[in-house]
């Protein structure tokens, strides 16, 4: 018969250890990810204003909710520095792989301190724009159209049994799809400010009516739902103006 604590340390303990070190690194991982998100909001707020165009784009394997944390090589040009390269990484939708593609021009914040530390605060125009309605390959149009089907039904879930919060728009970034003639697909980075509960950041996708994009604008207070039990999952109730 065999002794119980060869069994142990043969079988269930390198088990045990190598738990341990994956929910470690995942820890790692999401703090990084947590304390750029801090730092990022700050930037967007107080940075200074630059162009940049993607040299390259590569996924770092990383994963939030599905949605990929990619990494960027970018040439920054601003008013009031030489042309320099910086490497930023950004958790990103599915739906806006496209968007960052080497040549893609994006608006950047600057830390005037430290000019190695850029944040992303919008994708410029570009080629890379689709319109549901041009024409295009039919399985391309089909794969948008299953995409923009999956965040609506996961929208209406969250609306209906969600708990509704006020929230700041920080960043208003158009995705490059028009839906349903000019209504632009955008990615919201918010501040949701629940009652009785501490602010935090998310980011949502979602169809704007082009004669409400103004109302979605950095600083604008719009109204969302939330999943309390997870706070990633944010979706857009309505504009409060």
């Amino acid at each position: 018969m065999p002794d119980i604590n060869q069994l142990f340390l043969s079988t269930a303990l390198p088990i045990i250890i190598v738990t341990v070190v994956v929910l470690i690194v995942v820890f790692v991982v999401v703090g990084s990810i947590s304390g750029n998100t801090a730092a990022n909001r700050a930037l967007l707020e107080s940075g200074e204003t630059a162009q940049a165009t993607i040299l390259k784009m590569w996924d770092t394997g990383v994963r939030l909710n599905d949605n990929p944390r990619i990494g960027l090589l970018l040439e920054v040009r601003s008013a009031t520095r030489a042309p320099y390269q910086v490497e930023v990484k950004q958790v990103i939708s599915l739906l806006q792989t496209s968007q960052y593609q080497p040549g893609q021009m994006l608006e950047v914040k600057i830390d005037p301190n430290d000019e190695k530390k850029v944040v992303i605060s919008a994708i410029l125009a570009g080629a890379n724009a689709m319109n549901l309605g041009a024409a295009q390959s039919p399985a391309a149009t089909q794969q948008m159209q299953e995409m923009l089907l999956k965040l609506d039904a996961a929208d209406r879930d969250l609306l209906a049994r969600g708990t509704s919060a006020p929230a700041k728009v920080l960043m208003a970034q158009p995705m490059g799809v028009m839906v349903n003639g000019d209504n632009p697909l955008m990615t919201l980075q918010l501040e949701v400010q629940p009652a009785g509960r501490t602010p935090f950041m998310a980011q949502t996708q979602g169809v704007v009516a082009a004669q409400s994009v103004a109302k979605f604008q950095p600083g604008a207070m719009i109204t969302v739902k939330y999943d309390p039990n997870d706070i990633t999952k944010v979706a857009v109730e309505h504009s409060s103006s």
